[in-house]
């Protein structure tokens, strides 16, 4: 073996062993409750905020790219009112947008996620 194979698997060693302590480190932190620093990790991997995740094209249901922003939010406005339609018939107070804001705005930072895990500082940036 040469130098730079050499050089090159202790490399991707140390990348693979770095990429396994910060898998450790955030399964802690989930398990742990740590969303301060577990949603610290998300901006991290996502810049700043999710606007450069949710701000990416989009398919609609024929599968084509869509990256025009007046259609891409008649894509997401589809989805989202798609996934609020009642299928069961077992809700019978429909819920408004502004009873929701609402209800999440109330809810206070770094604390303990509810029983789907996600703390509510996501839902805070998946609402603005």
């Amino acid at each position: 073996m040469d130098a730079k194979t050499i050089a090159d698997a202790s490399f991707r060693a140390d990348r693979k062993a770095a990429h396994a302590k910060k898998l450790k480190l955030i399964a802690d932190q989930l398990l742990n409750n740590s969303s301060k620093e577990y949603l610290r990790y998300i901006k991290s991997c996502t810049g700043n905020t999710f606007h450069s995740v949710s701000n990416g094209p989009v398919y609609d249901l024929d599968k084509n790219l869509i990256t025009e922003n007046e259609k891409k939010l008649e894509i997401w406005n589809q989805h989202f009112s798609d996934l609020a339609k009642d299928t069961t018939g077992n809700s019978r107070d429909p819920s408004n947008w502004a009873d929701i804001t609402a209800a999440l705005n109330d809810t206070p930072n770094n604390k303990a996620p509810g029983a789907d895990g996600v703390p509510s500082e996501i839902w805070k940036l998946v609402m603005a």
